[in-house]
């Protein structure tokens, strides 16, 4: 009886080890995909380097900024990798704050990031997430395990304008 009891219970352990490597395993490969996709919708950036001719027809506080920050001369930006740690609440009515770890990869040269975070819903394997606007459509898909959607939105017009204001807003 014991022997199969043990036999089940190490198959079932084996089952959901075998579906948990898959779920990564796919959400790599989608998150591959969309890095593919976003770098074939870059653009080379012109002009390659900065010159403060450039601002004049600028607001003054904007003005006041890019002369604070930027030197003459200096390589325009074309792309930026980068990669935070920290809590996001995911209730919007309260505070259910979790730990996150994410990666963004970001172009400015036709404009678009993809936003790839672990969030930690529980213990063990963790939520992930993708916030993204590639070659101007806006994509949100949040997954459990890798294994389950539970949001998944792209290709509305909604989308795409609140991950463009997304990418300006993160522009700076």
């Amino acid at each position: 009886m014991w022997k199969t009891i043990t036999f089940i219970l190490l198959g079932l352990a084996a089952s959901i080890a075998a579906a948990l490597a898959y779920g990564s395993h796919r959400w790599q490969a989608a998150t591959e995909e969309m890095h593919v996709n976003l770098e074939a919708a870059r653009r080379p950036v012109a002009p390659q380097t900065y010159s403060a001719s450039e601002l004049i027809n600028l607001p003054a506080p904007v003005q006041r900024y890019f002369r604070a920050v930027l030197t003459e001369g200096q390589p325009m930006i074309a792309a930026v990798k980068v990669e935070h740690t920290g809590s996001f609440n995911i209730d919007p009515a309260g505070d259910q704050w979790k730990p996150f770890h994410s990666t963004q990869h970001v172009i400015t040269q036709r404009p678009g990031f993809d936003w790839e975070a672990r969030i930690a819903m529980m213990p063990g394997p963790r939520a992930r997430v993708h916030d993204a606007y590639i070659a101007g459509e806006g994509i949100l898909h949040g997954s459990l395990f890798g294994l389950v959607s539970v949001v998944r939105i792209r290709s509305t017009r909604e989308i795409a304008h609140g991950e463009l204001l997304r990418f300006f807003a993160e522009a700076a």
